[in-house]
């Protein structure tokens, strides 16, 4: 792939807090070419995260801003959205990011992120504080006998955005909280870049529909 293909596809803003495993597998979808993006600039809310090493070790602009530093989760939401602005995404990507977004105008509709469970109806299983296997463990606990992962769109709740794509998993009568977090990992390296990739073309096909 040549570098006016890299330069010429949509560009991907990415929001992390941790290891960067969600980031590793969208760098490696877009090298392949499965997922016709990239990755312009990843910022962190954990200074250390291990998705910063992972970053820069594929040659992508990394910036770490902390909550603390800022007054208002509004305050701390502008500075993101600021720092990603000169690298024109198309959407911003939520890949375990654990802080909270306020969306301007501006971004509403260019935002996803993923949940590893079933929403609407894992609602019990999603909110503040409910990541990682804390959303595992509550699924486990209620008894269901699916689980999987859901796409949505960012609004200015906790996993309140509406849902855009999902898929779902079987939880095995003998499943722990390991064993379930990786049957759900797996769904999500598949689903979220198809989701990515379904929601730019419909971005484009209403952009080329717009100026038609």
């Amino acid at each position: 792939m040549g570098d006016n293909d890299r330069t010429s596809r949509p560009v991907l803003a990415v929001l992390l807090s941790g290891g960067g495993r969600t980031l590793a597998n969208l760098i490696d979808q877009s090298a392949n070419g499965d997922l016709q993006a990239r990755i312009g600039i990843v910022v962190s809310s954990v200074a250390g995260a291990g998705g910063i090493e992972i970053a820069r070790n594929a040659g992508i602009p990394t910036v770490t801003l902390l909550r603390k530093e800022f007054d208002s989760d509004a305050a701390y939401s502008e500075a993101i959205f600021a720092t990603i602005a000169p690298y024109d995404p198309a959407l911003v990507i939520l890949a375990g990011f654990l802080r909270k977004v306020i969306v301007p105008p501006e971004w509403d509709g260019r935002i996803l992120n993923i949940h590893p469970a079933l929403l609407p109806e894992c609602s019990y299983a999603s909110g503040r504080g409910f990541y990682g296997d804390r959303v595992h463990a509550a699924v486990l606990a209620q008894g269901e006998s699916v689980s999987g992962a859901t796409v949505h769109l960012v609004d200015n709740g906790y996993d309140t955005g509406p849902v855009y794509m999902r898929q779902r998993v079987p939880v095995e009568p003998d499943d722990d909280v390991r064993t379930l977090a990786a049957r759900v990992f797996q769904a999500e390296t598949e689903l979220y870049p198809r989701a990515i990739a379904a929601y730019l073309e419909e971005q484009r096909a209403a952009t080329c529909s717009d100026g038609a």
